[in-house]
């Protein structure tokens, strides 16, 4: 096992968590949070799909996945004082890489997508190993059936070590590596059996965002965030709440349901929206607000509020030159902040105005939502132009520098009212062949791995998002939409019915462009 060989050393401490790493580590101590799931379809070259090349198979991926993991130094650490206000990342001298890569051979009359999306969902729920046994939170599961020319490989992990974008960045990396591996050349410094011995020299781990760049504060926008958080419930009468789904946090299960988008029906919502000033992300939350309006009445939720994830990275300075990762948009670590929409009385109102008389039968959209759809998520977009404009400024990782406690701040998150109704989680699109950052040749594609597809999950977070979508999109091969929710606290029927209206209506705005 892999404490055995770290077992006796002198502990060497890298640095404290960040900021973000703390509050996503508190999450999952207080079982609030679990797992996230980044899994790609990989179409397998002839000369190694066949089942008797199962030995070199599993030989190809574990020194692909050793050469990322030397590439990425947070798929190499471990933690200490993972319950203190302050835990530590630490050095680990080596990995049980049988930890790390799980084999799962499904026999030809079992249908395959199902334990994909069996394996998918239950990956979501299931917790690491105790932490203090001192090894990394994150593994891969790799899914084979006999001799198809595809395997699934799910990577899953702790959201301590790194966020959904490192998660693409990981997968991209492992598919060039695989790509690099040649036939045969399988030995890798430090490399015993399934022992990786780690360089003694401590490895240089990305720097938390905060520590890089100053993120100034106004005194308006600290003002308001110390009084959201200290005054009264009885005194909140913000209507655009989700009071209409209280925060429960047990019994702890995921709900995950996905549909997947081809190409050319993608390309043709993205002409829409690139016509109408909106994005992919824009339009989700366009699609939510009118499915959350038709299935919750004006009482239960008059307005609402929901959350875009955004990525940071954009806004980081030029990675260190010793830095293996390169570039600091190719860093596997959390760089995430959120960003705040309202959708207030008289939008929601004029909304469901507009709705069929009988929405719970599924409708198309008429152009009188069309009109209100567009409006949407033009304005949505605009509003996370004005945020990635705004870079540092007034962002949330900035205020989350005035918490000292991140356990105690995040166990009283959950006794109050629920903010927001949904929140939008897009990891972009996955470069599937590696074509921009490797040469290929006509006569080598058909022996080279590819990714055909890809599809993204949380697990449920108890104090968030009532429904939280999460989408990635694969380059040329269309996208795949998600939705989450905890099974104690959203009924299971009202999730279907509003992904049965995003697919719905995605599909009809595709068919119309």
């Amino acid at each position: 096992m892999a404490n055995k060989w770290n077992y006796g050393t002198e502990t060497m401490v890298l640095r404290k968590f960040g900021i973000n790493e703390t509050y996503q580590l508190a999450t999952y101590l207080l079982d609030q949070y679990r797992g996230t799931v980044l899994s790609c379809r990989h179409a397998v070259p002839p000369r190694l799909a066949s089942a008797e090349s199962r030995t070199q198979l599993e030989e190809v991926v574990k020194v692909a996945v050793v050469d990322t993991i030397m590439r990425h130094p947070m798929l190499q650490v471990g933690m200490m004082d993972a319950t203190s206000r302050t835990p530590s990342w630490i050095q680990l001298q080596s990995l049980d890489l049988t930890q790390h890569i799980k084999w799962l051979y499904i026999e030809g009359h079992n249908d395959f997508e199902q334990t994909v999306q069996e394996t998918f969902r239950v990956q979501l729920d299931n917790r690491f190993p105790d932490l203090s046994i001192k090894q990394p939170g994150w593994k891969i599961t790799v899914i084979r059936q006999g001799n198809a020319p595809i395997m699934e490989v799910l990577l899953t992990w702790n959201h301590s070590h790194f966020d959904g974008a490192g998660a693409k960045v990981f997968h991209e990396d492992f598919l060039e590596m695989l790509n690099n591996t040649e036939n045969g050349a399988y030995e890798r410094t430090g490399l015993d059996g399934d022992i990786l011995k780690l360089p003694q020299a401590p490895p240089l781990l990305p720097t938390p965002i905060e520590s890089l760049k100053s993120l100034p504060l106004d005194l308006k926008c600290l003002a308001k965030a110390f009084w959201e958080q200290t005054r009264p419930q009885f005194l909140n009468r913000d209507v655009s709440l989700a009071a209409w789904c209280p925060i429960r946090s047990t019994p702890y299960k995921t709900q995950f349901r996905a549909f997947f988008i081809d190409n050319a029906s993608l390309l043709a919502i993205l002409a829409l929206c690139r016509q109408n000033k909106t994005t992919i992300t824009g339009l989700l939350n366009g699609l939510a607000l009118i499915a959350f309006s038709s299935h919750l009445d004006s009482t239960a939720a008059p307005a609402f509020q929901s959350s875009t994830i955004i990525d940071h990275r954009r806004n980081l300075p030029s990675a260190p030159p010793d830095a293996p990762w390169v570039r600091s948009d190719r860093a596997v670590g959390n760089y995430v902040t959120q960003l705040l929409h309202k959708f207030d009385r008289e939008l929601v109102a004029r909304i469901r105005s507009k709705l069929p008389a009988d929405a719970s039968e599924g409708r198309d959209l008429s152009t009188d939502l069309q009109r209100e759809l567009w409006a949407v998520s033009a304005q949505n977009r605009l509003e996370i132009v004005r945020k990635l404009e705004a870079g540092l400024r007034n962002d949330l990782v900035g205020l989350y520098k005035y918490v000292t406690d991140w356990q105690q701040t995040m166990s009283n998150m959950a006794k109050k009212r629920r903010q927001f109704s949904w929140l939008v989680t897009n990891i972009g699109v996955l470069d599937g062949n590696t074509s921009t950052r490797l040469s290929t040749t006509r006569s080598d594609n058909g022996q080279r791995w590819s990714i055909g597809r890809a599809q993204f999950g949380v697990s449920a977070d108890i104090p968030a998002a009532a429904i939280e979508f999460a989408t990635v999109s694969v380059a040329g091969r269309g996208m795949c939409v998600g939705a989450i929710w905890p099974d104690c606290a959203v009924d299971a029927m009202l999730g279907e019915r509003i992904m049965a209206d995003l697919e719905r209506w995605l599909a009809q705005l595709a068919s119309q462009s």
